[in-house]
This record gives structure tokens, sequence and C-alpha cells, in this order.
């Protein structure tokens, strides 16, 4: 009877767990590295990039990290339309030589061949963000993309 219990005991943490974590990665931004596997992959997708630019120092990227990217409608939106990509300004060199000068926290939106369509420097708010992300899709060159909505 000892044994029964603790397996049940155990399955029923298991499934708490596993709850947990389903319900925590919906609430997450799914980010990538900055390589060509999450450019083929937005290609693939037929979805745009968004590229965060940060750096470690930076007290309003991580402003933005703790706000804009753990509302909900702004995780929403980059889940089901984008390909989140975050790179370090100051480790990720292919970043580093393209925006170097734009500074920090920088918002860029790319196609997924690497075409900018927008950029914008500082912290964004999320409502701002909302707006700017929703935006990019009705402007976006591709028709596909261009169709997709978000629906709160």
């Amino acid at each position: 009877m000892h044994f029964i219990s603790k397996l049940i005991l155990l399955i029923i943490i298991s499934l708490f767990s596993l709850q947990s974590f389903a319900s925590e990665t919906k609430t997450q931004v799914k980010w990538h590295e900055w390589s060509d596997k999450a450019f083929a992959l937005a290609a693939r997708e037929n979805k745009l990039i968004l590229l965060d630019i940060s750096a470690e120092w930076c007290q309003f990227c991580k402003k933005m990290k703790a706000v804009t990217y753990k509302d909900a409608d702004v995780i929403k939106i980059i889940n089901d339309n984008y390909i989140a990509i975050n790179a370090d300004i100051e480790t990720t060199a292919d970043v580093q030589m393209l925006y170097g000068n734009f500074g920090v926290p920088g918002t860029v939106i790319l196609t997924s061949e690497r075409d900018e369509l927008n950029k914008r420097l500082g912290y964004i708010a999320p409502q701002q963000m909302q707006w700017h992300l929703l935006g990019n899709l009705q402007d976006a060159p591709d028709k596909d993309v261009a169709a997709m909505t978000y629906a709160q």
C-alpha cells in the first residue's frame, strides 16, 4: 500500500510539473540566437524577425526584459507572428558590426532575407511595443505576413 501511495503522489507531481512547464512556455517569448538557423525558420514559417539588441550593463535593456517582454499581449504577438532573436551587442560579432553604432536597447524588425524594415532605439513600453509589432505586420512587404492578425 505504501508503494502505491508513493506512485500516485509521483504521478500527481509529474502532472503538475508538466502543466506548469506548458503554461510557462506560453508566457515567455521564444528567444532564438542570432544565426542562419533563426532566419531559415522565419522563412519556413513566413514570419518576420524581431531582433532585440541589448547589453549586460544596460539598465533599460533589463527593464525591457522585465517589463515589456513579460507582458502577455506582447508575448502572444511575438510568439504568433515573429521569430524573436536576442543578441548582446558586445558578444555577437555580426550584430556588433551591423548595429554597433545604433545603441541599446535596440529593436529591429527584419525580413527572413535580413532586410531591415524598421528599427527603434530605447526602451519601448508594453502598449507601444504591441502597436509597433502589429504595425510592422501590416506594413510587411509579403502579403502572407501582412495578413496575420492578432485577436485579443
